[in-house]
């Protein structure tokens, strides 16, 4: 968890959130569930063509999740739009809020796919 305040503190310092976020961030972690004992995690995987080795794999604690839903909600909604595809931000933003495992988004197109699930 001191690792999480400290990128807190470094985003802070970057000028990337302002000092209420940064506040609300810090109390998040304070409070989530199991903070600093592995806790509730937020997984994204991104997987190349023919690739079983993900490019990107990504876990966040729910603490992190939560506070930077809206931002990137609207960020994935707009790109898999572009692409066909319908995101149900009701259904994350109910997930996160749950903090239950459950499967969010599982997108397949051609060879690449994309998954965010909690765990």
């Amino acid at each position: 968890m001191e690792q999480d305040k400290l990128k807190t503190l470094e985003l802070l310092e970057e000028g990337r959130i302002s000092s209420a976020e940064a506040l609300e961030l810090l109390e998040a972690l304070d409070a989530a569930p199991g903070a600093g004992r592995g806790g509730v995690s937020l997984r994204v995987r991104v997987y190349g063509r023919g690739n079983p080795e993900p490019r990107a794999n990504i876990k966040v604690p729910l603490a992190w999740a939560k506070f930077l839903a809206p931002f990137i909600e609207g960020k994935l909604s707009g790109d898999l739009a572009a692409k066909g595809y319908t995101l149900d931000t009701a259904k994350i933003h109910d997930a996160v809020q749950a903090a239950r495992p459950v499967s969010l988004v599982d997108v397949r197109d051609g060879g690449d796919s994309v998954e965010i699930f909690i765990e």
